[in-house]
């Protein structure tokens, strides 16, 4: 495949959407069969757990959820090892509920993540760029910054999203320098909690035109020049042909920012997966 071939073999994709996401259609079933198609070793569920106003309310089903895992880790257990993980919508604006469904079972991580802007506007539809654009990105920011500080989660999710979104509605995005001290906040607390980020790589295949993952490559370089360790992998697939999908780029981006290893997660305790240098 490329150059990396034998370390992508042995590298966990821990942003996988089904059909408990409301936004798609894939079962768990055909995602893992795809996995294991693809050599993948190890994949993680993290579908969207959300309580924003513009989310269909109880859409997940924590339950019916992990005993699909189950189900799956009996039927390809000895082919692929699968992590139940959840996408939780700003958990440190919904502490109750996160806490509710964290308590239905065991989780081997959870992705927090910013898709609404502060003041809870939503920053996934074209009204929320109506406004001054560097108004709104200021405040996608802030939001993800709160996350950081306060919320319950293993990964800060697509650090920088709204960049995807953007796109998606034809607006500019100005990169990450003028909003640097936002963000290098956000990257501070999830260093000092002992918590990690992502790279997402969606925006390769969902962002128009766009050519960088999120976070883009700044972002990430002062994630490790402050201190940041644990890094994973993530394709926000939400059907089974985006498994891994530009993991190849994403590895070379963190072997260029300084990073020797990711992070890999179970019952929400890390070890380490070692890429060598650059």
């Amino acid at each position: 495949m490329t150059k990396y071939t034998n370390i992508l073999s042995r590298i966990p994709d821990y942003h996988i959407h089904t059909a408990f996401s409301c936004d798609s259609q894939s079962t768990m079933a055909e995602v893992c069969e795809a996995a294991i198609a693809r050599g993948l070793p190890e994949i993680g569920f993290a579908d969207h757990v959300d309580y924003g106003p513009d989310d269909p309310p109880d859409y997940f089903r924590p339950v019916e959820y992990l005993a699909e895992i189950a189900t799956c880790r009996a039927r390809y257990g000895d082919q692929l090892t699968i992590r139940a993980g959840l996408e939780i919508g700003e958990p440190h604006i919904f502490v109750e509920e996160t806490q509710a469904v964290l308590a239905t079972g065991d989780f081997d991580y959870v992705i927090g993540s910013a898709h609404y802007a502060d003041g809870m506007q939503c920053a996934w539809k074209s009204h929320f760029y109506e406004q001054p654009l560097r108004q709104a990105y200021e405040a996608y920011f802030r939001q993800v910054d709160k996350l950081a500080a306060k919320g319950d989660f293993d990964i800060l999710g697509h650090i920088d999203l709204v960049k995807r979104d953007a796109a998606k509605f034809g607006k500019p995005y100005d990169g990450p320098e003028p909003y640097a001290d936002i963000i290098r906040s956000a990257l501070r607390s999830v260093i000092e909690r002992g918590k990690g980020i992502e790279i997402n790589t969606s925006p390769f295949y969902k962002g128009k035109g766009m050519d960088e993952p999120c976070p883009a490559m700044d972002i990430l370089r002062w994630y490790r020049e402050l201190g940041g360790e644990l890094l994973t992998l993530g394709s926000d697939a939400h059907s089974p042909d985006k498994l891994g999908a530009h993991f190849d780029t994403a590895l070379e981006m963190a072997r260029a920012a300084g990073f020797t290893r990711l992070a890999r997660f179970e019952r929400r305790q890390v070890s380490w997966i070692e890429v060598g240098h650059l």
